[in-house]
């Protein structure tokens, strides 16, 4: 069972004021009570740190923000000390610089790297886990006015998955996916909208040359799609995004009939 944070948090600052009541009765102290408080929030912020580390971790600027934050509240706890007090008070800029412009300081590359962290986590809830495309979450940025929308849906994944595993389809998805991705050109993009499904956007025109392209990049490997294309903008995306849907079941229709009548005969 996992220990309650919070339990953890009033432990350690129980066992902090221990030891501040023990410094207090053998050094003498400025203030008992800002001591207290003090040495607490040390406490507090020194624990924020420990579990948001592996986040922290990832931002410098965060990182560099948070440790000095913990820098900056060790320096008041340590300057409640009455010699060093005495010493805070004969070098006041120094006193008030490391007080107090350390701390907006810290605040500050604080604020930065929650921004870029949030923008970071913002963007990379936008891609795909599996393939590292787009997800449906893009679809508003969108590069191109005017384009012709592909609606692509690999054929047989379902079997792949239950006869070979879903370590094999995943593998099937993955290598689609880098198919498609050596096929588009400046400002077009692709979109992994579900298990097997993916949207294309590409300049008017040039769908048939970009089918064309994942075909060959897929020569000789036993990797088949349907599709559907339709011409769209921005404003009427949806609509196109649901003809090309249609469109491409279409053709999955088509070619299960055809193989239906092929083994017939």
């Amino acid at each position: 069972m996992p220990a309650n944070p919070i339990l953890i948090v009033v432990v350690f600052m129980l066992i902090a004021s221990l030891v501040m009541l023990a410094v207090s009765s053998v050094l003498e102290i400025d203030s008992n009570y800002d001591l207290f408080f003090e040495t607490n929030t040390l406490v507090i912020v020194t624990y924020i740190y420990f579990v948001a580390r592996r986040v922290i971790y990832k931002n410098r600027v965060l990182q560099c923000g948070a440790l000095l934050l913990i820098f900056n509240l060790t320096y008041d706890v340590v300057t409640e000390l009455h010699f060093l007090d005495v010493w805070a008070d004969k070098n006041e800029f120094l006193d008030t610089f490391l007080e107090d412009g350390l701390l907006q300081t810290a605040f500050l590359l604080i604020a930065i790297g929650v921004t870029q962290v949030s923008s970071h986590l913002n963007e990379a809830s936008k891609k795909d886990e599996l393939t590292g495309l787009y997800n449906r979450k893009k679809f508003d940025a969108i590069q191109l006015e005017e384009f012709e929308l592909i609606f692509l849906d690999l054929d047989g994944l379902k079997l792949v998955n239950d006869h070979k595993g879903h370590n094999v389809g995943d593998l099937m998805i993955v290598r689609f996916s880098q198919a498609l991705s050596q096929a588009i050109i400046e400002k077009e993009m692709i979109f992994r909208v579900g298990g097997d499904e993916f949207v294309v956007t590409t300049e008017i025109g040039r769908s048939e040359e970009f089918i064309s392209q994942v075909k060959a990049q897929l020569q000789g490997e036993r990797i088949s799609f349907s599709y559907g294309v339709e011409q769209a903008t921005r404003c009427n995306f949806k609509q196109a995004l649901i003809r090309s849907d249609q469109a491409m079941y279409e053709m999955k229709k088509e070619q299960k009939e055809s193989d239906n009548t092929s083994s017939e005969h």
